[in-house]
């Protein structure tokens, strides 16, 4: 494998942007990035901020666009919506969105294939960082660290999304071509300990304050966040708790906001976002999800996913909409209501928000046995959404409460309900009487064929294909 070498200068080499379009678009296969003829080699060396600055913002972009933090078709957030009881998909047969909604998916599916080459390609990407940026004597040190944590970040971020859908994965920590086409799976738990070990270096490197207002780039507060969230499906609900408690603590965050007002690309609420590509664009979620015409195939709302909110629940009067066409009613998502080009951008896409915090320390401290304090923070959910407070409840009852209040609050972002049900151990008891081909290979998507067939370490296939 021939390692490359980034200079800033336009004389030079092809350059970053060169490189980035190779590892972003240019490999079917994950261990396939290599360099065109004629490119430099050498370890990477990042002479400029401006480069470290550009390969970020194209990691970032390649999620939002195409990746599986896409809010477009491409993503999670539709497809696993589809995946569960959430969503429905009319029409077509012969679709992917049709195959996860039928959880027919198979090796060869490209969404399949997509999910897995853009999550790498970024973690390729953050690898190119963080070599990169310590071998550098001419970057300053404050902003140096906070692009090497971001890069962290991502590794870690791209990794614990590929374990929730695959499994057992590799965990890819450099770019050397020699190692990664014999690189092997690691276990689930292996690979989350990794992630943490990435997040944990992201904390220390990254600053609590935003590099923008807009809050497009993550802070120390998004790491800690996604920390909670780890430390949560590894069960460790001691560190989830303190971690989330320390997001929570920050006074940079509101939950307290308008219901109809919380998607505003300048909403408290979050965490960490994604700016549109163009001035004047709004979110792909916008695009992707909300209905105008009812045609030979759309997806929408399962009637009975709608019909679960409690009566008085904003969250349904101000996040879900409806059509009506020849006789059929189709309920859909607004929680972003912008799908066209406004004057200037009005919602950014939110990846990390507060309100998925509060449920984090909401289980942990059930799972404490606090529930004092689990009510605590599920009834200042339920108050912004206009529901009476639960006065008490027994550790069963709060187990229902909390799935219900997960389900109502994070639909249709990024895989949340899947996850949920799955490390829950209810995915079988609620899904298997509404998806006829439920079957042992529903647990995880497949491996894509092309990378078996180009390392046969990742074999076996997963279970059921």
């Amino acid at each position: 494998m021939k390692r490359f070498l980034i200079y800033t200068h336009p004389k030079l080499l092809l350059g970053l942007g060169l490189l980035l379009n190779l590892i972003f678009t240019g490999c079917e296969s994950f261990i396939e990035v290599d360099l065109p003829p004629g490119q430099l080699t050498g370890e990477a060396v990042f002479t400029d901020l401006r480069t470290a600055e550009a390969a970020l913002t194209d990691i970032y972009a390649l999620q939002r666009d195409e990746g599986i933090l896409s809010g477009g078709r491409s993503g999670i957030a539709s497809n696993l919506a589809l995946y569960t009881d959430v969503y429905e998909q009319i029409g077509s047969q012969s679709s992917d969105p049709y195959f996860f909604f039928t959880h027919t998916v198979r090796p060869d599916t490209r969404t399949i294939a997509n999910f897995w080459n853009t999550s790498f390609n970024s973690i390729y990407a953050a690898n190119a960082l963080i070599t990169g940026i310590p071998s550098s004597a001419d970057l300053d040190t404050i902003e140096a660290e906070r692009a090497l944590g971001e890069a962290y970040f991502i590794r870690g971020l791209m990794h614990f999304y590929l374990t929730n859908l695959f499994g057992p994965i590799p965990y890819v920590t450099t770019n050397d071509y020699l190692v990664n086409q014999e690189v092997s799976k690691m276990s689930k738990d292996q690979v989350f300990t990794q992630v943490v070990h990435d997040l944990v270096q992201a904390e220390a490197l990254i600053p609590e304050n935003y590099s923008s207002t807009e809050r497009t780039r993550p802070n120390a507060f998004a790491v800690k966040a996604l920390l909670a969230r780890v430390y949560l499906y590894q069960g460790e609900w001691q560190k989830a708790y303190d971690k989330a408690g320390e997001v929570l603590a920050s006074e940079l965050y509101a939950l307290n906001i308008p219901i109809d007002q919380l998607f505003l690309k300048d909403s408290k609420n979050t965490i960490w976002q994604f700016m549109p590509q163009n001035a004047g664009a709004n979110t792909l979620e916008g695009r992707n999800f909300i209905l105008r015409v009812l045609g030979s195939q759309y997806a929408a709302f399962n009637p009975e996913f709608v019909s679960r909110f409690e009566p008085g629940d904003l969250r349904k009067e101000s996040w879900i909409d409806s059509i009506t066409q020849n006789g059929i009613t189709a309920y859909f998502p607004i929680k972003y209501r912008e799908e066209l080009t406004t004057a200037s951008s009005l919602e950014y896409s939110k990846v990390l928000r507060i309100g998925e915090v509060y449920l984090i320390r909401t289980e942990a401290a059930w799972r404490l046995n606090r529930i004092t304090q689990a009510l605590a923070d599920l009834n200042a959910l339920r108050q912004r959404a206009g529901l009476p407070p639960i006065d008490s409840a027994t550790p069963a009852e709060l187990e229902n409460m909390i799935l219900a209040e997960r389900r109502a609050e994070l639909f249709t972002e990024f895989g949340h309900r899947w996850f949920d049900l799955n490390r829950w151990n209810k995915a079988e008891t609620l899904l298997k009487p509404i998806k006829p081909a439920w079957g042992m290979q529903s647990y995880l998507l497949p491996i894509p064929e092309t990378e078996l067939g180009a390392n046969p370490n990742l074999l076996p296939q997963n279970p059921g294909y």
